[in-house]
């Protein structure tokens, strides 16, 4: 319908006209499936329907297109057939309000039709049952013969003795008798006529299935028998291969029917359609042949047993039963970075998950979908502010001889930096982090520079530390706040681009800018020491920086490109930097 014109842009009057030029034009089954996928709690489609037989060439259609005896009213029929699809379609919630709905002369009309007709409602639709069974037997009791009809009967059978021949005398009228003779003649022969031209649109299905005849949603029409077993094998396997998710607030899990125990008795449902099919009498065939209508449909369907539901129901427990855990950041053993969410705890409860099991299982559709049922314990939500960091932003590393106090002194100030967040705006300080550099915080004495004069203090080392994070800021674009060079030009970083502190008199600073945290990883791999920053992909915008330095009247001079693109867009002035020779 959908191809053809779009329904739901009508008006009502269009919808009814639409409708009615559908049923005239023999659609009748393909408009009523149509409307019944549209349907809803408020009948708006089944309304639209009953008000198109207002017009009586419509109710005529209707009579003339329905194949069964006992019709009462083309309402009936349609009714009928709207009862069917929203069988078929498994709308039960529709179905019983289309039921709640009709008035007792409705019911009683359609109890006798579907009754007398033993169509596929009267036999499997359990909500046709509910609500026309207490009519069932005056539906089916006025199939017989009253005293009446018996009487006119049998007055009929004396007037002709079959046992003596004796026929009741008449006056005869000669002309009448030849003219009934031609014409039973020409009826013969017409019939005749009929017979080989229908025998011959039969003899064309020899060997396959008959229009109208379908496995679910498949049309079996022209299907050749000896396929049948194939055709209900491959629907068997697309139902088991169907799926079942399961939600819980920790996430979905998938599985197949088969994998639920699920299965299908298909022999049965093969021995159906061939026995339907080889049952067919003469004028039902041609019917069925002209008509092309749905008429017959064969479910393949599941089945389970308690076994396979109590099975299942120990994997969800496994699956699903979870521990409660606080979100968190994770560094990895290769130092990289991620925030972990964390996860609600979950305790399933199994009584009410198995009854909402039985019953997706009872009703299987290609995907269903079941809310498992269970405690839920929420998490504590403490790091959500770092979630926005997914990029190592930069990078640096320099090397020392990892021995002695110093070494001891540098890689104890690497695990104090490690883990460092800055949110943005705020300013970080090296000296909070990493000091105070004293034997109280588990310094050690080892060699210094104080006042241009070697000499030993505790936490010598900590400044190749302050010199990376330094190097690694200014790759990472930040802005620095306050840093002095060494007394001496240090050996591990490029002149210029290096930073010393001491005690509380000197510091480095730097200020986060961005909108985004940044996270400081800092680690020392045998003689390597390396500090990563890292921060939101977009926090950069694109660009990235290159510090570097030139030697410049006795002193170094230190810029920073900003490249973007492969380009130089700016060169900044970072700092001057004097250093005295040995």
């Amino acid at each position: 319908m959908e191809n053809k014109v779009n329904f739901l842009k009508l008006d009502n009057n269009q919808k009814v006209n639409y409708i009615k030029s559908e049923i005239i034009k023999d659609n009748i089954n393909h408009i009523v499936e149509d409307l019944m996928k549209l349907e809803n709690k408020n009948l708006d489609m089944t309304k639209l329907l009953i008000s198109s037989l207002d017009d009586k060439i419509v109710s005529k259609k209707v009579l003339e297109l329905s194949n069964l005896t006992n019709v009462s009213s083309p309402k009936t029929i349609i009714y009928s057939r709207i009862i069917a699809y929203l069988s078929f379609l498994k709308k039960t919630t529709i179905l019983n309000t289309l039921f709640k709905s009709l008035d007792e002369n409705d019911l009683k009309s359609l109890a006798r039709y579907e009754y007398q007709n033993k169509t596929d409602i009267s036999y499997s639709s359990k909500v046709f049952d509910k609500y026309c069974q207490k009519y069932k037997d005056d539906a089916l009791k006025s199939l017989e013969l009253n005293d009446e009809e018996v009487l006119m009967l049998t007055t009929e059978i004396k007037r002709y003795d079959l046992n003596t021949k004796v026929k009741v005398k008449r006056k005869k009228k000669p002309i009448m008798i030849k003219v009934c003779i031609i014409f039973v003649l020409l009826l013969l022969v017409i019939c005749t006529l009929l017979f080989f031209y229908s025998k011959d649109m039969i003899d064309k299905y020899n060997g396959l299935i008959y229009p109208g005849t379908y496995l679910n949603d498949i049309n079996l029409d022209g299907k050749k028998i000896d396929d049948i077993e194939k055709i209900v094998q491959e629907e068997k396997n697309k139902i088991l291969s169907g799926t079942l998710t399961v939600t819980n607030p920790n996430g979905n899990y998938k599985f197949t029917y088969e994998e639920l125990g699920i299965k299908i008795d298909s022999d049965k449902t093969i021995n159906q359609i061939k026995n339907y099919n080889k049952g067919l009498n003469f004028f039902s065939k041609i019917s069925l042949i002209k008509n092309k209508s749905k008429s017959k449909t064969f479910f393949l369907k599941g089945r389970f047993d308690d076994n396979s539901v109590n099975d299942f129901m120990k994997l969800l427990k496994e699956k699903l039963n979870v521990d409660v855990r606080s979100d968190g950041v994770i560094v990895d053993d290769k130092y990289s970075f991620s925030y972990d969410a964390g996860v609600d705890g979950f305790v399933l409860n199994e009584e009410e998950t198995k009854k909402l099991l039985k019953e997706v299982l009872t009703n299987l559709k290609e995907e269903s979908v079941l809310e498992a049922k269970g405690e839920v314990i929420k998490k504590e939500i403490k790091y959500e502010h770092l979630s926005k960091i997914n990029k190592k932003i930069s990078s640096y590393s320099t090397y020392f001889v990892n021995q002695g106090n110093r070494g001891h002194n540098i890689v104890l100030a690497a695990s104090k930096l490690n883990n460092t967040v800055v949110m943005p705006g705020d300013v970080f300080s090296y000296l909070k982090v990493v000091g105070p550099y004293n034997a109280a915080s588990g310094y050690l004495p080892a060699p210094i520079y104080l006042n241009g004069v070697s000499a030993v203090a505790n936490g010598g080392g900590v400044c190749q530390l302050a010199s990376t994070i330094y190097n690694a800021q200014l790759r990472a674009g930040l802005k620095t706040i306050e840093r002095r060079n060494h007394t001496y030009a240090s050996s591990y970083v490029t002149p210029g681009l290096d930073a010393t502190v001491y005690s509380t008199t000197t510091d480095y600073k730097f200020k986060n800018e961005y909108e985004y945290p940044v996270y400081i990883v800092s680690y020392v791999i045998g003689g390597k020491l390396t500090v990563d920053i890292w921060s939101n992909e977009n926090a950069m915008n694109g660009k990235t920086y290159e510090p570097y330095s030139v030697k410049s009247n006795g002193g170094y001079l230190a810029y920073l490109k900003v490249i973007e693109n492969g380009k130089v867009i700016e060169t900044r002035y970072l700092d001057k930097s004097v250093y005295k020779t040995h």
